[in-house]
């Protein structure tokens, strides 16, 4: 796929709760096989997100944060734009974060035209695979989000904001 369509990664980890938030968002939109949509998961590497969007114009990310919001709040950052708040990623096991990707993406003139992240407040990280309720409730609502965003950059593919 050339860079002109849209780059959904979804992030996290199956076998820690809540964090496996942002895989199955992603792969309830891919169940949606939309043209021009490419959809891929990812464990959280830095490294390998920047290898993902590279040249591609529209990025949208989904990932579990932990903020102190309730458990199951959608976040939307849409960069560039303020700094993205790091300690929502807090629990990132890999030395090179998600956030630490944009901002050396950005730093090296690489970053997506558009680049959408939707943090999904998480409850747990602990061992299992089951998503907390509210949590679940979200992945299912961001479904819906995702759609309208979708529907913005094929209308505007300059980008979302």
């Amino acid at each position: 796929m050339d860079g002109s369509g849209i780059l959904i990664i979804g992030i996290g980890n199956e076998y820690r709760t809540d964090d496996a938030a942002g895989l199955l968002a992603a792969r309830k939109v891919k169940e949606l096989a939309i043209p021009g949509i490419d959809v891929r998961e990812n464990n959280g590497d830095g490294a390998d997100l920047m290898e993902h969007w590279a040249n591609k114009e529209n990025v949208i990310l989904i990932d579990a944060v932990l903020s102190g919001s309730a458990p199951g709040t959608i976040h939307r950052f849409s960069l560039p734009g303020p700094e993205l708040p790091s300690e929502y990623f807090r629990f990132s096991t890999h030395l090179f974060s998600v956030p630490q990707a944009i901002y050396l993406s950005a730093s090296l003139g690489r970053l997506p035209k558009s680049l959408v992240l939707y943090g999904i407040e998480a409850s747990s990280f602990d061992s299992g695979t089951s998503l907390s309720g509210e949590v679940e409730l979200a992945v299912n609502n961001i479904v819906n989000i995702l759609n309208n965003d979708i529907n913005k950059l094929i209308i505007n593919p300059k980008g979302v904001n």
